[in-house]
């Protein structure tokens, strides 16, 4: 199988993997044929990626960390969460003091505190960090998201890259729980805000941005105080956006860009360990997913750009744990040769070289005029010059 464009779909593609919505349910099922009705399904839902496979490509597997399952439970547990908090129409606001106002009413957290859904996210929690915790390199394509509505899959994606950075650090599996808990929770602070803000392709103006930038507080003071949820993982949604150098938000905490492991001292005004984890899954699988206002970036794209802020907006010490965790041409995904024998040849990345996921096996699909050809493999370590760039066909 492999990731292509769902505007460059045919009629009898087959599907390579099943597609869960943002309500965790099947929405196509893997080995459906496809045709013009479901592509313009997929295109008019919002869609940017899917996998298809065929005889050249059926025995490229990209496995999933957890189970669909898994996946799908975790999802529906997030939205029936939010959905606790959800505003109504009369009811959406775009102050912050109001914000504030409706959750020290304390209505919203007796209902949080009381659901039967917030005690299932340990649960949650505990079945992710079993699944993770003999994983030692992840496949690093981010869920097939909608472009206008991806939180719930956003926030678990950045569970399974977080507990898989965590991990590789030697957290506990305590700690790990912890963390996953923080992380299926991390941006329940942007249901409280106007949604509209979030699906508009347009500049925000300064106020609303300000507003956006407050999402972290917004779900700290909803989640805080809340037994089931503790301590670490309301702190986990209150520091996700903080940066190395101070420029973050809400509170502009520091890092020392020192490897976030389990022992690391937290100082006053600094970003607690497990935070600046979350930081550098919550940057990559946002860069991995597409936005109402762009189109998602290869995942080769993502690394150059956490690379060049590196140090001042990301921990650079956990970035370099995290590159050594994710690939950075994942399975299943397209490139684009730039240079040899095979210029401007396109493939899909078959395997990954575990000691050098930079240099992975490429099987070659279609020639420089883009014309498909009997498959042709290159490995990439054995190739040194040769280069390469993720490409979206």
């Amino acid at each position: 199988m492999y990731l292509v464009s769902v505007k460059s779909l045919k009629p009898n593609d087959t599907l390579g993997k099943a597609i869960i919505n943002e309500k965790g349910q099947v929405l196509l099922n893997k080995g459906v044929k496809l045709d013009d009705y479901y592509i313009n399904i997929l295109d008019k839902y919002g869609y940017q990626f899917v996998y298809i496979e065929d005889d050249d490509t059926k025995d490229i597997v990209v496995e999933d960390e957890i189970t669909d399952e898994l996946k799908t439970s975790a999802i529906k547990t997030i939205k029936k969460v939010f959905d606790i908090v959800t505003p109504t129409k009369e009811d959406n606001v775009n102050d912050f003091k109001e914000i504030v106002k409706k959750i020290e009413n304390g209505e919203i957290k007796k209902k949080l505190a009381d659901s039967p859904f917030i005690k299932s996210i340990e649960s949650i929690a505990f079945d992710v960090v079993n699944s993770l915790f003999e994983t030692k390199i992840l496949n690093g394509v981010a869920s097939l998201k909608k472009q206008d509505n991806f939180t719930y899959q956003h926030c678990l994606d950045v569970t399974i890259l977080s507990v898989a950075l965590a991990n590789k650090l030697l957290y506990t599996k305590k700690k790990l729980i912890e963390l996953a808990k923080g992380c299926l929770l991390h941006d329940i602070g942007r249901i409280l805000i106007n949604k509209s803000l979030y699906i508009q392709p347009r500049k925000l103006s300064n106020k609303e941005f300000e507003l956006i930038k407050q999402h972290p507080q917004i779900g700290y003071l909803v989640l805080k105080d809340i037994t089931q949820v503790g301590i670490i993982a309301s702190h986990i949604t209150y520091q996700h956006h903080e940066q190395q150098d101070g420029f973050g938000y809400p509170r502009g905490l520091k890092g020392n860009n020192l490897l976030p492991v389990p022992d690391k001292v937290i100082e006053d005004g600094y970003i607690m360990p497990l935070a600046e984890i979350v930081a550098i899954a919550n940057v990559y699988d946002a860069l991995v997913s597409p936005r109402a206002y762009r189109s998602a970036y290869t995942p080769d794209q993502a690394f150059f750009i956490m690379k060049r802020v590196a140090s001042q907006q990301i921990n650079i010490e956990a970035f370099r744990v995290f590159s050594d965790i994710i690939p950075v041409y994942p399975i299943g995904t397209t490139v684009y040769i730039l240079n040899g024998k095979y210029k401007n040849f396109i493939g899909v990345v078959s395997k990954n070289n575990q000691k050098s996921l930079t240099r992975p096996i490429v099987r070659l699909l279609y020639n420089s005029s883009r014309r498909r050809i009997s498959p042709l493999e290159i490995d990439l370590e054995k190739n040194p010059i040769v280069s390469i760039a993720g490409i979206i066909i």
